[in-house]
């Protein structure tokens, strides 16, 4: 696999190309515009000394008398006054050269070669009478590269002058050697910069990915895991980006540290449910092998295996009533959902009472059943075991002579629903069970751990600990079943709260999921 390039190559490179390529755009422009400038006063120049030099072919030049000057002859132009030195002059009569030359900065006189006569002979004005623009030739030999003009006096002849463009190649040339110059150390100094800045803002990047990486060398595959590493704050407050991929990787390992902690303690509850069944299990088992030994000894009366027989009977409903409460639990977890019917709450729980009043007679039991309908939809057979089970709790797990006390009260809708008026006006949501008995109450290790499977009040495994200690599992798994919730209140004694949704809410609830549903 090809490895990949860094963010902080890349950067560099990008900021490297970026300033070069400036860098190249500013100095051509410069060098051009230099040059071009520079041309432009060149050709003003000798535009200047090519007119001065028509103006002597023409006899017009205005000489000084006073001061003793002579003025120079005829077609000689060649070191009029106000020429520069190095200034090539050279005159054309019908085509023909007639005279020129060029005076050297120590003020000898130069004559033209042939070929420099026929260089210049070239840049004559194609029409009589027009003048040229200026252009460069390079006349060779020591002169080099030169800017020419023509221009036609009135005489008929044409003056060809000509400045060298050594001091203009000089001027940019230096300026192209400044410009490459800075260029380099403008790129050298952008990798620098650009690798030093990519450096200390991708630090924190850097850090991330070592918690990243960190995290990785963790084992998650068993047993429990606990998460340490997390991305430093001042790591997300570096940058916008970093941040955000610091605070996404936080809240990543804080979901899978929930998710590893959720299925260490699945898998916790399931090596207790297992021991937990296998011994609620084995006791009856050994029980029934036990008595069955007994009768099956030689010897054995009729009177003797007959009561074996009846405690194995005894033993056998006893293992039957957890299974049937193991596959209850199965069926609620498997299949949520519930048969739904109109199920009043009032008459409900007012069988289960009469039936926990004569199971336990040495308790005092109470009803507070109210006048408002309390008609919920669901199954009923499940809700009377929910209501069987708290008043069996209430009577297994509380001296004789405890009240218990089991109330309903309708729930009002929420207040901010709109509409729904005061609390009297509101429209009743649903149906708020209560039981609760001034009894010893549960211990606070248990209170967190009460609708648990096979969690009880005691540690003992033994039948006088109380039940399976699957009776609030299966009350907690009927009522989420029917979308309501049960919770352990607060008060003297034990109290459950269950609340259930009445029957119009629960209709409304179920017309509204199937229409989104639609």
């Amino acid at each position: 696999m090809k490895h990949a390039r860094s963010l902080r190559l890349q950067v560099v490179l990008i900021a490297s190309a970026l300033v070069a390529a400036v860098s190249i755009v500013v100095g051509v422009l410069a060098v051009v515009s230099l040059n071009e400038y520079l041309l432009g006063q060149l050709d003003n120049r000798v535009d200047g000394a090519a007119h001065r030099g028509a103006e002597i072919v023409d006899g017009s030049f205005p000489g000084r008398p006073d001061s003793g000057s002579t003025p120079p002859a005829r077609d000689d132009v060649v070191g009029a006054p106000g020429q520069f030195p190095g200034t090539v002059t050279a005159v054309f009569r019908d085509g023909s050269f007639t005279v020129g030359g060029w005076i050297a900065a120590d003020g000898v006189r130069h004559d033209l070669s042939a070929a420099q006569q026929s260089s210049l002979a070239a840049r004559l004005p194609s029409a009589e009478g027009a003048d040229a623009r200026p252009t460069t030739i390079d006349l060779g030999g020591s002169l080099g590269a030169y800017r020419v003009v023509a221009r036609t006096a009135s005489t008929g002849a044409v003056v060809v002058t000509g400045l060298p463009l050594d001091s203009v190649e000089a001027a940019t040339g230096r300026l192209l050697l400044v410009v490459t110059l800075v260029g380099i150390v403008c790129i050298a100094l952008a990798v620098v910069a650009a690798a030093f800045a990519m450096g200390r803002t991708l630090r924190p990047l850097r850090r991330v990915a070592g918690t990243a990486a960190a995290v990785t060398a963790v084992p998650l595959d068993r047993g429990e895991v606990r998460l340490a590493q997390r991305v430093e704050a001042k790591d997300i407050a570096s940058t916008t980006e970093v941040g955000q991929v610091g605070t996404a990787l936080n809240d990543l390992l804080n979901h899978v540290e929930q998710a590893l902690s959720l299925r260490e303690q699945s898998e916790s509850t399931m090596r207790r449910f297992v021991a937990d069944a296998s011994h609620e299990l084995r006791t009856p088992l050994a029980t029934i092998r036990a008595y069955a030994q007994l009768s099956g000894r030689p010897g054995a009366d009729a009177g003797e295996v007959q009561g074996h027989a009846a405690l194995i009977d005894v033993e056998g409903v006893r293992m039957g009533a957890l299974i049937d409460q193991l596959l209850l639990l199965a069926r609620l977890d498997a299949l949520p959902e519930v048969a739904r019917e109109d199920v009043d709450l009032r008459l409900l729980v007012a069988e289960a009472v009469l039936s926990a009043r004569l199971a336990g007679p040495e308790h005092t039991w109470t009803m507070e059943l109210g006048d408002a309908p309390a008609v919920v939809r669901g199954d009923a057979g499940d809700l009377r075991r929910v209501v069987d089970n708290l008043l069996a709790n209430a009577r297994l797990h509380t001296p004789s002579g405890t009240t218990v006390r089991i109330r309903l009260d309708p729930v009002p809708a929420p207040a901010d629903v709109p509409g729904a008026g005061g609390e009297a006006d509101r429209e009743v949501a649903a149906i708020r069970l209560t039981v609760a008995d001034d009894g010893p109450g549960l211990p606070e290790a248990v209170r967190d751990t009460v609708f648990e499977r096979f969690a009880r009040g005691e540690t003992s495994r033994s039948r006088e600990g109380g039940g399976t200690g699957l009776g609030m599992a299966i009350a907690r798994a009927v009522v989420e079943a029917h979308g309501g919730t049960i919770a352990v209140g607060s008060g003297r004694g034990a109290v459950f709260l269950v609340t259930l949704p009445t029957a119009a809410d629960s209709a409304g609830t179920t017309e509204r999921d199937e229409s989104d549903g639609s």
